[in-house]
């Protein structure tokens, strides 16, 4: 299944430009306002997309504009055509109900808090996330960091 609404389809991931061993960030805002990133429930968004050898450590989400009604969103892998990896693998869970910044609560499966230190692929993939959420996430603004290193 591909993603129901896909960020990814008009760009290249950004990595340095001078490689191998650099750690670096990708950022990524989302504006739920507006009516193309209304995500439903039990639908899924592609946020950036990962080049192959990249491992991402953790994906942290800074939530500038809350939605109060939604405390239910995973984050996590997808293979680049949309199909989940782990959809969970990072946040599962996360609330944007307040602003501030969400991490991993959980020690999911990609958590440095479970010592699997991030995921890493040999093919392109892509970060995503899930609305499990029973209400629509329309309101929220929404940052994703994703924190890398360039091991190709």
């Amino acid at each position: 299944m591909a993603f129901d609404i896909d960020l990814t389809t008009a760009e290249k991931a950004a990595v340095p430009v001078d490689g191998l061993g650099k750690v670096f960030v990708m950022k990524k805002e989302v504006d739920f306002y507006v009516a193309a990133s209304h995500l439903a429930n039990a639908k899924s968004m592609g946020l950036m997309l990962v080049p192959a050898g990249v491992l991402v450590l953790e994906v942290i989400m800074r939530v500038k504009t809350p939605d109060t009604d939604v405390t239910d969103v995973d984050i996590g892998s997808y293979t680049a055509a949309g199909v989940a990896v782990a959809a969970d693998g990072f946040q599962d869970g996360a609330t944007l109900a307040s602003a501030g910044i969400v991490r991993d609560v959980t020690g999911e499966t990609y958590s440095l808090q479970t010592g699997t230190a991030g995921y890493s692929s040999t093919d392109a993939w892509a970060i995503g996330i899930l609305n499990n959420d029973a209400d629509t996430i329309n309101e929220a603004v929404v940052e994703f960091i994703a924190l890398c290193v360039d091991c190709r």
